[in-house]
């Protein structure tokens, strides 16, 4: 529409009435210069996502280091949704389009992400918390994917390049956070992830991958847990990076079979009429003329399948009833929507028993 307006306006420009040239020439000119202005914008954006895709293809490799040795096991693990887009029903359980989950493996209380309405005075996390009896002073640890924000508390905490629960300071002092960038924290230990580490026996966090998404670089962090008997349990917050990386990557650091991944993979394909488009948009990886389609998911789901999974868990924060459906049919009775308050256990003795129901409607 802008370049057929600049077209329009340059033919204006040989207006044959001199009362109305006063009018039209400042309005041709407005039109020709926000027509060049945009296309110069977009021509900026575009040379720098390409000059930011090849930085993060060349650095991701040497960012990955020799297996851990020392991982351990447990002999189960749940995640708990606290903050998703979807929840169960009649509960009185808030859903936003954000991600936290707390990971009880062994005797460790993690949480895994901080959501999106950190800033308000009861957030969704808060919110949940209360009514599911989860007690967010009492963590063995935080981990932090990314620095977006519906994964660390909202536009203040992303701003100050933080994490929050809620309004008020509900974070336990001193806790350790695992984060994938520079950050900071009043109250908690903030420790920057720079390769795989163990965080607790049987969980570790993975190193940070880059991806350049079309608006700007990102670098996103997974964590992995080993359930004896199982396997791998890989927990991921959007899954920015190439599902190939993260999986190669949890590979070569730990030569442990990947059995399960649940939480974000970002494929909002077919967003028209969902709460997702600027999921869509924002966090394209592609240019916006290419939108997350059909073909993303069907690479996503080559790449996991596979590794021969028994349970994919899917977050709703970033996907849509459609990719539900693809993960249903190809993953059947593995499959499972992330819902807040449906918990997810694995363990050696039931190979996966999640508590969730069937996929979830939109």
């Amino acid at each position: 529409m802008l370049w057929y307006a600049k077209k329009r306006a340059v033919r204006l420009g040989r207006n044959p009435y001199p009362d109305v040239r006063e009018v039209a020439m400042p309005w041709t000119r407005a039109l020709v210069g926000g027509a060049a202005g945009t296309a110069a914008a977009l021509a900026g954006l575009t040379v720098r996502y390409a000059a930011g895709v090849a930085r993060a293809d060349r650095s991701w490799p040497v960012q990955v280091e020799p297996g851990l040795r020392d991982l351990g096991e447990v002999d189960e693990v749940s995640i708990l949704p606290l903050v998703e887009r979807l929840t169960v029903a009649d509960r009185g359980l808030v859903g936003e389009p954000g991600v936290s989950y707390l990971v009880r493996a062994g005797g460790t209380r993690l949480l895994f992400d901080s959501g999106l309405s950190g800033g308000r005075a009861r957030s969704a996390l808060a919110h949940n918390a209360g009514i599911l009896g989860v007690d967010l002073a009492d963590l063995d640890a935080v981990v932090i994917s990314h620095l977006h924000l519906d994964h660390v508390g909202g536009w203040r905490a992303l701003r100050q390049r933080t994490f929050a629960f809620a309004a008020e300071p509900l974070e336990p002092r001193g806790v350790p956070a695992h984060v994938p960038t520079a950050m900071q924290h009043p109250r908690a230990q903030v420790i920057p992830t720079t390769g795989p580490r163990v965080v607790a026996p049987g969980v570790a966090v993975l190193p940070p991958l880059p991806r350049m998404l079309f608006l700007g670089p990102i670098a996103e962090q997974a964590m992995v847990v080993n359930v004896r008997g199982f396997g791998l349990v890989l927990i991921t917050g959007c899954g920015h990076p190439q599902i190939e990386r993260i999986l190669g990557v949890t590979e070569q650091v730990l030569d442990v079979p990947i059995r399960a991944v649940v939480g974000g993979l970002h494929l909002p394909v077919h967003p028209a009429g969902t709460p997702l488009i600027p999921q869509a948009l924002l966090g394209n990886p592609h240019p916006p003329w290419r939108p997350i389609g059909e073909r993303d998911a069907a690479h996503v789901l080559d790449e996991i399948d596979a590794r021969g999974p028994r349970l994919v868990a899917l977050s709703g924060h970033d996907s849509t009833p459609w990719t539900y459906d693809a993960f249903g049919r190809r993953f059947g009775d593995g499959y499972r929507t992330l819902r807040v308050g449906d918990e997810l256990r694995v363990s050696a003795a039931m190979a996966a028993t999640p508590t969730a129901g069937p996929p979830a409607p939109g």
